[in-house]
């Protein structure tokens, strides 16, 4: 069983579908059980999702597109821990 510092850990990685389905399944089923981690992940996709809306929507403001642009570029990088 995962405890919620594994859960933090994998968290972007459950959010790209880059966990195997073992790994996925033992995310979800802690997640089932433990709200704060279910609320984190929450937070991490809300996040995701609208850094990419705002991209792909031009809505940042102006200057922003290099910095989220950076911040997105090291996320992969975050998740491997380089």
């Amino acid at each position: 069983m995962l405890n919620c510092k594994d859960v933090a850990a994998r968290a972007s990685a459950l959010i790209d579908g880059e966990l195997s389905g073992w790994q996925a399944m033992q995310m979800r089923l802690h997640l089932a059980m433990c709200r704060g981690c279910s609320a984190f992940v929450g937070q991490i996709r809300q996040t995701r999702d609208l850094t990419e809306a705002a991209l792909r929507e031009g809505t940042a403001h102006p200057g922003d597109d290099a910095r989220l642009a950076a911040i997105l570029a090291r996320l992969p990088d975050q998740r491997r821990g380089v």
